[in-house]
């Protein structure tokens, strides 16, 4: 199993049920020496800065050395054995990363509920793709589908917690759910959960991923970082402008991760969730102007599919005079950032290869 890079509440929690779901399949083929393991796509010492995945396996008696990171396996060793088939189910995403496109012909298989991507078709891989506001939904039926008799009360709140999550606890202002989504639920619901109050579910986790007191700024900075074209896209916790008055969520700090990421621009996108509302907001910065940055901004504010109702609120300027930063308000609360990478990386690809 081989999950994003940003690693959040649904590729953590996702891809134990696969695993499961995995196990079950081999033992139906009459599979021997058959080894499943959900994958992290990130390292054991970045796993901290996931506070609401902490918080929700140790909630499921999960601890973190039951859980595979990515530098404690040696994929491409795997792959080169001959005396192993390596076969990686994609969870969460369908593209590789360009480090990753070794592994290209060991994916058998891909769960995601993101946007198709063109460049990424997977001919004759099995492909369970369609827009739903959770992955974990299609997780969730698949094991329906196949495997009902194993969904317990443990296997039912780890699918249904990153559900709540995804969607917003269904929130009509966030408009993520579809009906699918809401069919899992409910079946899930049914299968004899310990704590039905999903308010309650859903803030608690909402309230352990707001938790940043053990968090520096360059841990917000990889909490739930996508990097897309060499363009880093920060997701924060909070709205970015809480963020800036942060004490050492400065310019430099910002600078100093672009620099990391071999780039000069970093696109932050921040949401606030209180209840039943939602905030969004999202920011561009820049070491130092160039057309790259304007392009991106360009073609947020031109977007129509969707439309991000952006309205300036802030300028930060270096002692140049050089605006470094852009903060804008995002109106359009529907719009994700599932929906929002397209349009950068689009932009980005157009403008790289003029």
């Amino acid at each position: 199993m081989y999950i994003n890079k940003s690693c959040n509440i649904v590729k953590k929690h996702g891809i134990i049920p696969i695993r499961i779901e995995s196990s079950l399949d081999g033992i139906k083929r009459k599979e021997t020496d058959l080894a499943v393991i959900p994958l992290m796509n990130i390292s054991e010492r970045e796993y901290h800065v996931k506070t609401e995945v902490v918080f929700f396996l140790k909630r499921h008696n999960i601890p973190s050395n039951l859980l595979t990171f990515r530098d404690q396996i040696d994929l491409k060793a795997l792959k080169e054995n001959v005396e192993t088939k390596l076969e990686l189910v994609l969870v969460d995403h369908h593209n590789l990363a360009d480090e990753d496109t070794y592994l290209m012909d060991s994916v058998v298989k891909i769960i995601d509920h993101r946007p198709q991507d063109k460049r990424w078709p997977w001919p004759g891989r099995e492909i369970h793709l369609e827009s739903v506001g959770s992955c974990a939904t299609l997780v969730a039926r698949n094991l329906f589908d196949k495997h009902a008799e194993i969904i317990d009360s443990q296997i039912s709140s780890l699918l249904r917690g990153p559900i709540l999550v995804d969607t917003c606890n269904f929130s009509k202002e966030a408009d993520r759910a579809t009906p699918v989504d809401v069919e899992i639920v409910e079946s899930l619901e049914k299968v004899g959960l310990s704590d039905l109050d999903r308010d309650k579910v859903f803030n608690e986790i909402v309230k352990a991923k707001s938790d940043i007191s053990e968090l520096t700024i360059d841990d917000l900075l990889i909490k739930d970082l996508k990097v897309i074209v060499g363009i880093p896209i920060v997701g924060l916790p909070m709205l970015v402008k809480d963020f800036l008055d942060l004490q050492g969520a400065h310019l430099e700090s910002l600078g100093n991760f672009a620099k990391c990421k071999n780039t000069t621009i970093v696109v932050l996108m921040g949401m606030q969730l209180n209840a039943q509302e939602i905030s969004r907001d999202i920011a561009v910065f820049s070491s130092h102007a160039n057309r790259l940055r304007d392009k991106i901004i360009e073609a947020l504010m031109a977007s129509t599919q969707p439309s991000l109702e952006l309205s300036l609120i802030r300028k930060i300027h270096q002692e140049d005079g050089d605006v470094n930063l852009f903060l804008y308000e995002q109106r359009n609360l529907r719009a994700t950032r599932k929906q929002i990478l397209p349009i950068i990386r689009d932009t980005v690809s157009l403008e790289c290869r003029c």
